[in-house]
């Protein structure tokens, strides 16, 4: 029978010989002594044998110690050679030497030419000769920091199969038309590795016939010129390294529009700096939002919710939150009012300690069975009272999620599909002390994530919406007067245009004050790629058809209603345990708010204000993190009525223009994506109104945020070159702005955010 040997899934060596099976463990003992001697007899073929010692005998002293045994590929008793991969054993029991990595015996210099005889080669870590072009098999050619002289051999563009060259980190001299003088050469080459060396000249058109490139990397040599149009047509080109040369002219616009670019190096040349026209439409607005459009949630998990073998909630939930913490306080009070929504997962599962419906409070546990993994919790009305008590002190505009789930039971056939009408009574008695209290509330919601397909459970549209009205005229019974009265908002989930449209037109006229839903268009907390979808503005457009189908909706179904984004953390499960409470989450959250409030958005709702790694404060210290100032910024500056704005450069520019909240003309927002490219913007509008009398004599207000050493990932921001950092008295600093001559353009360096007001520009839709 046919003994085949497997080691990580390969087989090693094949042997024919008869073997009685027996099941003892002698006889056990014995096949495995066998299997072991036919693994000795393996070879290395001899063609590689003879190469390999001859560069053995070349290299001398340097690799005497690496290279021990008869075999380079093993002999049983002795393993590899360092630095040699040899392939699975053929019918004839020899292998054949793949890999070769020079490293491994630390060889630098010139490299013996009998390497050229190993014809199955597939990877090679060293040497640098024309003669490489005769491993016909080669396929990653690593040849960096090897002190390298000379010019790169043109003969590697014959490797037909030849996808990755590094020769980074040499002293290699020549040009990128020289490598590339031949028609159709490298046709498979993905990896261009030419960096730290002395190439001079400039970037061939030729070189966009590379189709399968993907990473082109000219750093730090001493190449000149301009960078042609053609370049960016390379189909998937992902990294482009062109920083630290001698370059001029501008970057060609296609580059920004390319769908597969994630970065693109650029400084340290003679770029021009790319100057956009900016034209803001100013004689009629283009959507409206509520005065108090920043809003951020409170949740309700406690210490032991944990994701991704961490668990960054602490003492920020609901029930466990320090609520006499100066810097909270002091956080909420700077928006003067803040929008606060509480609620969550599991504010389905909250019981409310008053009247006799309720024996018991127990605390949230962990169970297995429940939703989310935790048992039902409860809100006694002492703290409640010092919540109450609390956001009365801050002025906090209050949005109470109430818990949709009682008494309903699950269906026979769905286990997800919860069936039955809601029952009333806790939120009815809760709802009834708060409003006996006098405290201020400025909405109820019905739920959390129960419409459409749900998260943990789900409700059908049609009962969603009758349970709705219910909430609605318990509203109206403990609230009579309309001036007082708290808004009422749904479904408080994912869009699902269906479920939706059912929703509104279930529950009629004035009965939803506010659509909500729910927004995590990043993914996971734990995505690798989290970083890069922060800084992709193809992605982040991806979200806009959200945007527009609700607002449709509402349009063509409910109009007494308006839109709200009940929540949005970006990244679900707690966020990014590095990205979310960083500087560069900054593109992503400012960019959105931007963007709903182009759809007629009327609210839009952080989460969260603390707790997880997306906290607009820290949940241990409480210190603000960059999206708070970005968020109190917005505040003050973007008013309610939005401007149509659209300019002439990249896509990585992102600008939005609203009439100025507390003074004339309007407010901008740019924020520059890329991490090369600064713009200039120049400011037009269509009624030509903005004269040059203006800006002859006006000055233009500018708040330019930036991360401490521009460290996109830090979590210290820089307002006008200098830190944000609470007062000694725990108060939030004061946010001044630089004033600018208003005949300049405003310059937004790159990996960049900033706010500009001016004042003078006359837009009929903000008188």
């Amino acid at each position: 029978m046919y003994v085949t040997l497997i080691v990580g899934g390969k087989s090693i060596c094949k042997m024919a010989t008869r073997i009685h099976f027996l099941c003892s463990a002698f006889s056990r003992f014995i096949i495995a002594s066998l299997l072991l001697n036919e693994v000795a007899r393996c070879k290395t073929l001899k063609r590689d044998v003879k190469a390999l010692n001859e560069i053995k005998a070349s290299l001398g002293w340097r690799v005497v110690y690496a290279w021990v045994g008869d075999d380079p590929c093993g002999d049983g008793d002795l393993p590899p050679w360092a630095g040699i991969t040899c392939s699975a054993a053929n019918e004839n029991d020899y292998r054949v030497v793949t890999g070769l990595e020079v490293y491994a015996v630390s060889i630098v210099g010139p490299f013996p030419l009998a390497v050229i005889n190993l014809v199955d080669l597939t990877r090679l870590y060293g040497g640098n000769s024309p003669e490489l072009a005769n491993l016909p098999e080669l396929r990653y050619l690593q040849l960096h920091v090897n002190r390298l002289t000379g010019r790169i051999p043109p003969e590697l563009g014959t490797l037909q199969n030849l996808r990755h060259l590094d020769v980074g980190n040499n002293h290699l001299v020549g040009t990128l038309r020289e490598l590339i003088r031949f028609e159709g050469c490298f046709p498979s080459l993905r990896n261009l590795y030419l960096n730290n060396n002395y190439l001079t000249g400039g970037v061939p058109s030729q070189l966009a016939n590379l189709t399968n490139l993907e990473i082109l990397y000219l750093s730090y040599n001493k190449m000149a010129g301009i960078i042609p149009f053609g370049l960016a047509h390379i189909p998937r080109l992902a990294y482009l390294y062109l920083d630290h040369n001698q370059f001029l002219g501008r970057i060609p616009d296609t580059f920004y529009k390319h769908p597969f670019l994630k970065e693109m190096y650029i400084e340290g040349n003679s770029f021009r700096k790319e100057e956009v026209k900016l034209t803001v439409r100013g004689a009629t607005s283009i959507a409206k939002t509520d005065e108090n459009f920043i809003c951020a949630t409170l949740d309700w998990w406690p210490e032991t919710k944990c994701n991704y073998n961490q668990c960054p909630w602490g003492k920020a939930g609901i029930l466990n939150l320090d609520l006499e913490n100066k810097i909270l306080a002091n956080a909420i009070k700077a928006f003067s009012p803040l929008r606060i929504r509480i609620g969550g997962s599991l504010q389905d599962q909250v019981l409310y300690k008053v009247g006799t419906s309720v024996p018991k409070c127990p605390h949230f546990k962990r169970r297995d069975d429940g939703l989310f993994g935790f048992s039902k919790g409860c809100l006694d009305m002492n703290r409640w009272d010092l919540l109450n008590k609390f956001f009365d002190k801050t002025g906090a505009r209050l949005t109470f999620g109430l818990n949709a789930l009682t008494g309903r039971k699950k269906s026979k056939d769905d286990n997800t599909l919860m069936v039955g009408n809601w029952k009333p009574r806790n939120a009815y008695q809760f709802m009834k002390y708060t409003a006996s209290k006098g405290y201020k509330i400025d909405s109820y919601e019905l739920g959390n994530e129960l419409c459409g397909s749900g998260v943990a459970a789900r409700i059908g549209a049609e009962q969603y919406g009758k349970d709705v009205i219910v909430l609605k005229r318990l509203v109206q019974r403990l609230y009579p007067n309309p001036a007082t009265r708290p808004k009422v908002l749904g479904p408080a989930g994912f869009y699902d245009k269906q479920w939706f449209n059912t929703f509104l037109q279930t529950t009629g006229p004035n009965v939803v004050d506010g659509l909500t839903h729910h927004i995590y268009n990043l993914g996971a907390g734990v995505d690798p790629t989290l970083i890069n979808k922060v800084q992709d503005p193809y992605f982040l457009d991806q979200i806009a058809g959200t945007y527009r189908e609700v607002s449709t909706s509402i349009k063509l179904f409910g109009p007494w209603s308006g839109a709200w984004v009940g929540e949005a953390g970006g990244a679900y499960n707690s966020g990014g345990k590095y990205v979310s409470h960083a500087f560069v989450d900054g593109f992503w959250y400012l960019d959105q708010l931007g963007m709903t409030s182009r759809f007629n958005h009327k609210v839009f709702c952080r989460q969260s204000l603390i707790g997880g790694n997306y906290g607009l404060l820290n949940t241990t210290t409480f210190v603000p993190n960059p999206d708070y100032y970005g968020a109190l910024l917005w505040h003050r500056l973007m008013g309610t009525n939005v401007l149509s704005a659209s300019h002439n450069g990249s896509p990585y520019l992102r600008v939005y223009s609203h009439c100025s909240k507390k003074t004339a003309g309007i407010s901008l927002l740019l924020i520059n994506m890329s991490n090369s490219t600064t713009f200039e913007v120049s400011i037009g509008d269509d009624t030509n109104s903005y004269h040059q009398q203006y800006r002859d004599t006006n000055k233009r207000e500018e708040y330019h945020l930036t991360p401490k050493d521009g460290n996109i990932l830090s979590d210290v921001l820089l307002l006008n070159g200098i830190p944000l950092k609470l007062t000694a008295s725990s108060d939030i600093p004061a946010m001044n702005p630089q004033l600018v001559d208003a005949r300049l353009p405003i310059k937004v360096t790159p990996d960049s955010i900033v706010f500009a007001t001016v004042t003078g520009f006359k837009a009929p839709a903000c008188a």
